[in-house]
């Protein structure tokens, strides 16, 4: 099989949540990273908007195909290197949740997540204030319910809905924290993705990067 072309940068949460899937895979040697420095504005380049016209990353590109989509991606990811449903799920049930919480974080975490971050950084926001974090709490509320029967995010195992999840979760939660007493079942998840072995090199390292920006910037 022809090696995969990750286009990254890794204080992305969307590209982080692909870090997770391909660490967790263990097909690091597969996929050749390529660097798109978002804060250099390297993804307005004229050859990246060619590939991507949306100008976003994570863009996976394997031979005549390229995904520009994160969830797109780590599907495919599953699809072609899992074995016996690893992270994805066989099962027609479970795939299907496992879909929809790839699509709880699309649609509403991680929509959630960038409407604040980006006033932040565009400087829109200069004060996060209650009503800038309520969408985002009640997003935690959905997940605090969706942990409620299970240990992960789509049933009792860890599967890849997890991974994006967690990437976007650890960002917001710099602006909104995730109040224990709150989100209990939330926050043990939380802690057992942390004490995945290929975390740190895959979620956190970015998330370090982006907290020095924002921190940098929430100063200001």
């Amino acid at each position: 099989m022809s090696k995969l072309e990750l286009f990254y940068d890794s204080v992305s949460p969307p590209v982080r949540g692909a870090l997770l899937t391909i660490a967790a895979l263990g097909i690091d040697d597969q996929v050749d990273l390529k660097l798109v420095r978002l804060f250099a504005r390297e993804h307005l380049l004229e050859d990246f908007v060619k590939l991507n016209p949306l100008h976003t990353v994570p863009v996976l590109r394997h031979d005549d195909l390229v995904l520009t989509d994160s969830h797109a991606i780590v599907m495919y990811l599953c699809d072609i290197f899992g074995q016996d449903g690893d992270f994805s799920l066989n099962d027609p049930k479970q795939r299907a949740r496992v879909h929809n919480r790839l699509c709880f974080n699309n649609a509403v975490l991680f929509q959630r997540d960038s409407a604040v971050l980006r006033n932040v950084f565009n400087r829109s926001i200069v004060t996060v204030e209650d009503h800038h974090l309520k969408p985002i709490q009640d997003a935690y509320d959905c997940l605090e319910i969706y942990l409620t029967d299970n240990k992960f995010v789509a049933c009792d195992k860890l599967t890849v809905a997890d991974f994006p999840i967690v990437a976007t979760l650890s960002t917001v939660e710099n602006v909104c924290p995730i109040s224990k007493d709150r989100w209990p079942k939330m926050n043990a998840w939380y802690e057992t993705m942390q004490k995945l072995p290929y975390y740190q090199q895959a979620n956190q390292a970015g998330l370090d990067k982006l907290k020095e920006k924002l921190f940098a910037v929430m100063k200001k």
